[in-house]
């Protein structure tokens, strides 16, 4: 009688849930408008491998026309003002105006210098193109990576703010998965997640709200993308803690269905059957089991018909 051994198992798979792939939120940046104004050139297509610095577009900006002449006319200001607040520190300890003078001076001084500085950022976060005419600037990249996303268009006017390219600085993605609830507690940070395409993950973070009309937890995963983009709908493998009286057993060694199921179990007088119940498919040829098995025992694999006949004649 052909015959294989029980072996220990500690995961169980979670299979076929439905999965839809995201941009991870490690390593991806969103590259913005920072003046309005109207697009004039587009640099990159997506896809493109870009160095951080890299000039993605070229922008003209009524804003960017008059932003030169404001950082002027600011750091004219703030220097007025910081000499006003230095002589007025000077008159103060003479004891020829009051305390509160000086204050307001320094508060002066201080918000002329505010402004300074945000009129700088700005020049900064939207450089002027030599050469290119009056309010020309350039969007740049804030890190090397690849283009996944181009929002604009030459041609297009857009608004401050408005998103214009998504860069990514790796090949990984994010899978958003929904498990069961009665199986979300047992999903912890760094469970496998593998896709049909066979993409691995691992468990990143777990939603703490269910999902009234499915009934189901959202679960993300980080991993390498492979051949999966953001957007795509997939399916995936979550890998489960196994019970503590889970077994692994050749799939042949299964008779029955449901609340039937048994396996033969070899003990020294020949073989009793042991009702077993299915939890779970491991790999192609074995499954993961419920029942009275321990690890070591062999369970028959064929001529199972014949030892369930011998078993019902036995027990009469």
């Amino acid at each position: 009688m052909p015959t294989a051994r029980v072996e220990r198992t500690e995961r169980v798979p979670l299979e076929q849930l439905p999965v839809t792939v995201k941009l991870p939120l490690e390593g991806t940046s969103v590259v913005v408008v920072p003046l309005s104004g109207i697009v004039l050139d587009v640099l990159v297509r997506e896809g493109d491998a870009v160095k951080r610095g890299q000039a993605l577009a070229r922008l003209q900006s009524r804003e960017a026309m008059t932003l030169g002449a404001d950082l002027s006319a600011a750091q004219g200001a703030y220097g007025v003002a910081a000499a006003q607040a230095k002589r007025d520190e000077q008159l103060l300890k003479e004891g020829i105006v009051p305390q509160a003078r000086v204050q307001a001076s320094i508060a002066s001084r201080d918000a002329a210098a505010a402004r300074v500085r945000e009129l700088q950022a700005a020049r900064a976060w939207a450089p002027a193109v030599t050469g290119s005419g009056m309010g020309v600037y350039e969007l740049r990249a804030p890190m090397a990576g690849r283009v996944i996303e181009r929002a604009v268009q030459p041609g297009g006017t857009y608004d401050a703010l408005a998103k214009a390219f998504v860069l990514t600085a790796g090949q990984r993605v994010m899978l958003e998965l929904r498990v069961p609830a009665s199986l979300a507690g047992q999903v912890r940070r760094g469970q496998e997640v593998r896709t049909s395409e066979g993409a691995v993950a691992h468990v990143s973070e777990t939603a703490g709200v269910l999902d009234a009309a499915s009934q189901t937890v959202l679960v993300r995963a980080e991993g390498d993308a492979g051949a999966l983009l953001p957007g795509m709908q997939t399916s995936a493998t979550l890998w489960l803690p196994a019970p503590p009286d889970a077994v692994s057993v050749p799939g042949n060694a299964l008779l029955g269905e449901g609340d039937a199921m048994r396996v033969f179990v070899r003990t020294a007088a020949g073989f009793r059957a042991v009702k077993v119940s299915l939890l779970a498919r491991d790999g192609e040829s074995r499954r993961i089991v419920r029942g009275e098995l321990k690890h070591g025992d062999e369970v028959a694999t064929g001529a199972l018909d014949t030892l369930q006949a011998r078993t019902a004649t036995e027990g009469r």
